[in-house]
């Protein structure tokens, strides 16, 4: 009798040892699956605030480009007096340029984006 007792005793305790290991696991995960989202959220958050910057950044870029190719344009066309000749001559460096940067897109230009993106994806701050 006084050894089902103690029996009792030691099943009750193992039982509540092992609710206690299962309630310290449970929050473990959740514990780590908190972390995860945190990660997400400000791996996430990083990309979009350098998304947002680069579209203003292309925007300034491309009205500065703007107004020095119209202005080139101009330069251009009144030293060969012909206002026309001189925006051709500016639009054809422009479709150049734009040939040159399609031509190195795939080699050079993505691998090195890519790459970018990569490694601000993978910094430890």
């Amino acid at each position: 009798m006084i050894l089902k007792k103690v029996n009792d005793c030691f099943m009750e305790e193992k039982e509540n040892t092992t609710e206690k290991w299962l309630d310290g696991v449970a929050n473990l995960v959740e514990c780590y699956r908190d972390l995860i989202t945190i990660r997400i959220i400000e791996k996430m958050s990083g990309s979009l605030s350098v998304g947002i910057l680069g579209i203003v950044f292309l925007l300034l870029f491309l009205c500065v480009l703007l107004f020095l190719g119209l202005g080139a344009a101009w330069w251009i066309g009144k030293q060969l007096d012909d206002l026309t000749a001189g925006f051709f001559i500016v639009g054809g460096a422009y479709t150049i340029i734009l040939t040159i940067l399609l031509l190195m897109a795939n080699k050079i230009l993505k691998p090195a984006i890519r790459n970018t993106v990569i490694k601000k994806i993978y910094e430890n701050d």
